[in-house]
């Protein structure tokens, strides 16, 4: 077989003879590029551990006897300046801070709340910037005009400071006011990639062909330019999960994110910063930082790969 029919072969998915493998789907191409990405599957298979985890948060509660909000009857600290529950009292992993609460089950509870947070705020970015990127995209003219200079209007705020501002002003505690915070001011990224590739695709040759046979404005947007964002909108997605639970962790840490009864990792961070807590004990820092750093790589991680295999310029039989 020459060069030129094998290469043809390959990317038809049929050999010279006509009988060989059937033609694969771009959704199969890229399912077989990610399954040879072993760092981007370590990533993911990071993640649905972590679900399991954070599902089971409940049952490690029952299990250890310890609700969320247990409190050690005698909470304080130990003979040596430690925070109760170290060792004792069947905590498997001590205590979070001098009430007494149980670290494993803290770090449960943290898991959902940080997996809620993330998957939430990203279903809403999507939302808002799909629907602003595809109409800013294709109408062009003053529909553009408007939107883009929302987006740089809100570009231009100082995102940390201004999300301090609101939880001062509204008040800690709020889990929506974190996701409206986070959603308020991460839609507008993914708008512009997403206007900037309907742009590139308005006038090909299938929209064109889409209009002439007399497909409204709204059907050629849903089923004729919709699905090409689809892609670079997985790719996003799953990076926007990490930005959000760091951003949560971030405020939580610094004081303005959730109640100090609720289970964070930012929180418990910053419960081990509290009277130099942590230089008695390292794994109150160690093991929310280590939890929330594996989390945000691992979303990351699988990131990447979702991105190179979904690439069609990654070469078919990559």
């Amino acid at each position: 077989m020459s060069a030129a029919q094998h290469a043809e072969s390959v990317a038809t998915g049929v050999g010279p003879a006509g009988g060989g493998v059937a033609a694969r789907t771009p959704m199969q191409i890229a399912g077989a590029r990610l399954r040879r990405d072993r760092v981007a599957l370590a990533g993911a298979g990071f993640i649905v551990l972590l679900i399991a985890f954070a599902l089971a948060a409940p049952l490690i509660a029952r299990l250890t006897d310890h609700p969320v909000q247990y409190i050690n009857v005698a909470a304080g600290i130990d003979d040596q300046g430690r925070p109760v529950g170290i060792g004792v009292n069947d905590y498997l992993l001590g205590a979070v801070d001098l009430n007494g609460h149980d670290m494993l089950v803290w770090l449960a509870y943290g898991a959902r709340i940080s997996l809620f947070i993330g998957i939430v705020s990203t279903i809403l970015v999507l939302a808002i910037s799909l629907v602003l990127g595809l109409v800013a995209g294709f109408y062009g003219g003053w529909v553009d005009t408007g939107i883009s200079r929302v987006i740089e209007i809100l570009a231009a705020f100082p995102f940390l400071l201004f999300a301090i501002a609101l939880t001062v002003v509204f008040g800690r505690g709020h889990l929506w006011l974190v996701i409206g915070i986070i959603v308020f001011f991460s839609w507008f990224y993914p708008a512009r990639i997403f206007r900037s590739e309907i742009l590139a695709l308005r006038e090909r040759e299938f929209v064109e062909a889409a209009r002439s046979l007399g497909a409204s404005n709204w059907r050629i947007m849903r089923v004729h330019l919709l699905p090409h964002l689809v892609p670079p909108a997985i790719v996003y997605g799953t990076l926007s999960v990490a930005v959000a639970i760091s951003f949560e962790a971030a405020i939580s840490f610094l004081g303005f994110g959730l109640t100090i009864e609720t289970p964070s990792w930012g929180q418990m961070i910053n419960f081990a910063t509290q009277g130099g807590l942590y230089r008695l004990e390292p794994r109150l820092m160690f093991l929310p930082g280590t939890l929330l750093f594996l989390t945000v790589l691992a979303f990351n991680l699988l990131g990447d790969g979702l991105r190179d295999a979904l690439d069609p310029k990654g070469g078919v039989g990559a």
